[in-house]
C-alpha cells in the first residue's frame, strides 16, 4: 500500500490530488511563542466560554469554508483532475464541497482508555509531577483544546486531454475527518491525541501510461497518542481489511516548535504575523513515522477588497460586527473600503520539495481587543503532479470563543 504525505488545512484545516494531510507533534520551543488570539483579549489560558459548549449550551467555534478548484493553475498534460464545485449548496448534498472547523476545550482524563496504555496515569503518578504540571490537573484531568475538522470534495481523474467516459476517468467522494487533543498557549499547544479518518482517492504519478495507473483509493484511520511530556508517541495505522499497525516514535523534543499534525492552521492563528516573520516547526508525520520541518513566512498586510472578498467580509461582519472606522476618514467616501485588514502567511516544506501553501488571517491590531480574533480567511494549496490548485474561503463564522472571562 502506498501511503502518502500531505500537507492540508485546514485543517487544519492543514491535499494532494483529493485529500491530503499534514501530521505532527510537538513541545513549545522557547524561541517561539504562541498567544490566544482566537480570543478577543489575548488571555493565555484557555477561557470558560471554550469549556464543553454543548455541556454548558455555549457555542463553539465554526468556520465554515467554501472549497473551490482552480483548474486553470494545472499543468499535466497525462491526466487531470475534475472537482464537482459548480454546485451553490457547497455545505450539503450529493456534491458537497467545503472544509469546516469546530474549535472548544474539555477534560481529557490521562487514566481513561483513550490514552495509549503504556502512557496512562494514576492519581499517583500525577502526584509526583512537577509543581507546573500538577497545578494544570484536577485529578487525573485535564482542561485541554478541542479541534474538530471536516473535509469534503467529490469529483473525478480523467486520463487524457478528451471528455471524461467510463474507459478513461475514476469517479470519486473523499472525505477527512480529525479530532485533535492539545493544550493552551500558555503551554504551547502541545499535542495530547489525535484522531484522522481519510477516505482519499489520490494521484500515482506524474505521467502514467494509462487510466489505471493514475490514481488508487484509499480508507484508513490514525489514532496518536502522546506521552504526558511529549517525547514520545504511539500511533496507529488501519487500513480497511488489514490488521491495524501500532509503532511508537521517539525524541519528539527538538529544535524547533512542534504541533500536531491537525492543528497547524491554528497553532499559526497564535503566531504574531508580519512580513518580517519567520519560523521553522517541526510536524510528526505517522505515515512515514518521523519528523518534516516546514517553513512559515509572513507576508504583507493587506484591506479586505469589498468587491473581490465580499463573501469574507459579510462572514467577518455577521459574526462580530461592523469594524472601526479611523475618525480621518469619517467625512470620506467610505463605501470603498472594508477596514477589515489581513496578513499573508507562507507554508512549505523546508526541504523545498513542493509549491508553498498561501493563506490569509485576520490582522491582530490590538491584543487587548481583538476583535477578528486572527481568523484563517483564506488558503490557496497546490495539488500534487501539476493537477491545479484548492482555493478555501470563509464563508461562515460561529463563535463565542472570544467572549472574556
Amino acid at each position: 500500500m502506498k501511503k502518502t504525505k500531505i500537507l492540508a488545512a485546514v485543517a487544519a484545516c492543514t491535499a494532494a490530488a483529493s485529500l491530503t494531510v499534514l501530521a505532527a507533534c510537538g513541545s513549545a520551543n522557547p524561541h517561539l511563542s504562541v498567544d490566544s488570539y482566537w480570543y478577543v483579549d489575548g488571555f493565555e489560558g484557555i477561557q470558560p466560554t471554550s469549556i464543553d459548549p454543548e455541556e454548558n449550551g455555549r457555542t463553539a467555534e465554526v468556520l465554515l469554508y467554501n472549497l473551490t478548484f482552480d483548474k486553470e493553475s494545472a499543468a499535466n498534460n497525462y491526466y487531470r483532475v475534475n472537482y464537482f464545485t459548480d454546485g451553490a449548496d457547497f455545505e450539503n448534498g450529493e456534491n458537497a464541497h467545503y472544509y469546516k472547523t469546530t474549535f472548544y476545550a474539555t477534560e481529557f482524563d490521562w487514566s481513561s482508555d483513550t490514552v495509549a496504555e503504556g502512557y496512562r496515569m494514576t492519581q499517583s503518578d500525577v502526584d509526583s509531577l512537577p509543581e507546573a504540571d500538577k497545578a494544570r490537573m484536577d485529578g487525573t484531568k485535564e482542561t485541554v483544546y478541542v479541534l474538530e475538522t471536516e473535509l469534503k470534495i467529490s469529483g473525478e481523474y480523467v486520463f487524457g486531454n478528451g471528455e471524461a467516459t467510463a474507459e478513461n476517468s475514476v469517479q470519486f467522494s473523499d472525505y477527512i475527518n480529525t479530532k485533535s487533543y492539545f493544550r493552551s498557549a500558555r503551554n504551547g499547544l502541545e499535542p495530547v491525541y489525535s484522531t484522522q479518518s481519510v477516505h482519499t482517492t489520490t494521484p500515482l504519478a506524474l505521467r502514467p501510461l494509462s487510466a489505471d495507473e493514475m490514481c488508487e483509493e484509499l480508507e484508513y484511520t490514525y489514532t496518536v497518542s502522546y506521552n504526558f511530556e511529549c517525547t514520545q508517541a504511539q500511533y496507529t495505522f488501519a487500513e480497511e481489511g488489514a490488521q491495524a499497525e501500532t509503532k511508537t516514535a521517539n525524541k519528539l523534543q527538538g529544535t524547533y516548535s512542534m504541533f500536531d499534525n491537525n492543528t497547524l492552521y491554528t497553532a499559526i492563528r497564535g503566531m504574531s504575523l508580519s512580513s518580517s516573520f519567520g519560523a521553522t516547526v517541526s510536524l510528526f508525520v505517522p505515515a512515514d513515522g518521523g519528523l518534516v520541518n516546514v517553513n512559515i513566512t509572513g507576508g504583507g498586510r493587506g484591506e479586505l477588497n469589498t468587491e473581490t472578498q465580499s463573501g469574507i467580509i459579510k462572514a467577518l461582519k455577521d459574526a462580530y460586527g461592523e469594524p472601526e472606522v479611523p475618525e480621518s476618514d469619517e467625512e470620506e467616501d467610505t463605501a470603498s473600503h472594508s477596514y477589515l485588514y489581513y496578513n499573508l502567511v507562507s507554508v512549505r516544506l523546508s526541504d523545498s520539495k513542493g509549491a508553498a501553501r498561501t493563506a490569509m488571517y485576520s490582522a491582530v491590531d490590538d491584543e487587548d481587543d481583538n476583535t477578528y480574533r486572527a481568523t484563517m480567511l483564506y488558503l490557496n494549496q497546490p495539488l500534487s503532479y501539476n493537477l491545479g490548485r484548492w482555493e478555501f474561503t470563509l464563508d461562515k463564522v460561529v463563535s463565542v470563543l472570544g467572549a472574556k472571562a
